[in-house]
């Protein structure tokens, strides 16, 4: 009788200590966060020329293509999933977050893109040599019919500016730097068109890839990472590194030139 108990007993610690193991690895909260390849999507219904009365806007053939990464908090089976997936990377929670909630975070990435559309502003009135004001937080340039909109939608963070800037310049020079191409950039942008590096390049780099981008401008602090990621996917998408705006532009153009004539 005593060992039946003895063995009963040992099983239902067994199976007490399976339950539990699969709990853990299916629903209990895990401290990290995952960066998985997210959108690629054109910003021509982003950025809009107000005097054209056009919810399309650009005047090329051709689309530039914003790209974001997708963060998740997976459970830890999610998490050692991911940590053998080469798309993705495992980060601390509090590393990503730095202290905030969730909601904090997204209300801080939200914030600094309506930042990053104004800089993206300034940078193509820059390039385009526009003259322009900031007043209240809005960039208004001296000419209305110059008055172009950027709408983000729910898309937070400044690695988007520099695909802003470009959109823009394409309205504002009423040019086809697209050529018909579809064009990816990322990269933060500052008032004076200079480049800044991001986070997610690889990521960024197999959503472009998947997309079917003939060209990705990136950062040039990335270009390496962008490079390797796009050498293992085997496709088709050309990688290209700069370090400011007007770089990005005459990239474009040069490539643009090769491709299309």
């Amino acid at each position: 009788m005593g060992e039946k108990w003895s063995t009963a007993r040992r099983m239902m610690l067994a199976g007490g200590a399976t339950a539990l193991a699969m709990w853990l690895l299916l629903y209990a909260p895990s401290p990290y966060v995952v960066y998985e390849p997210g959108i690629a999507v054109p910003v021509e219904s982003m950025v809009v020329l107000e005097s054209t009365n056009s919810d399309e806007g650009a005047s090329g053939e051709g689309d530039f293509v914003l790209t974001a990464v997708r963060l998740t908090a997976p459970n830890i089976w999610g998490v050692i999933k991911a940590g053998v997936d080469r798309n993705m990377d495992v980060r601390w929670k509090r590393q990503v977050f730095g202290g905030k909630t969730k909601n904090e975070y997204v209300d801080r990435l939200n914030d600094i893109m309506s930042g990053s559309q104004n800089t993206a502003l300034q940078a193509a009135y820059n390039y385009s040599k526009i003259k322009y004001r900031v007043e209240n937080g809005s960039v208004i340039p001296e000419q209305t019919a110059d008055a172009i909109t950027i709408k983000a939608n729910e898309i937070g963070g400044p690695s988007a500016g520099l695909v802003f800037a470009l959109q823009a310049i394409e309205l504002l020079e009423q040019e086809d730097l697209s050529r018909g191409l579809k064009i990816a950039a990322t990269g933060t942008i500052d008032a004076a068109g200079n480049v800044g590096a991001i986070g997610g390049v690889k990521q960024k780099t197999v959503s472009v890839t998947g997309y079917g981008a003939d060209l990705f401008i990136v950062p040039k602090g990335n270009e390496k990472e962008a490079r390797r990621t796009a050498k293992r996917l085997n496709g088709d998408t050309v990688i290209v590194g700069v370090s400011s705006l007007a770089e990005a532009v005459q990239a474009i153009s040069a490539f643009a030139v090769e491709r299309t004539g």
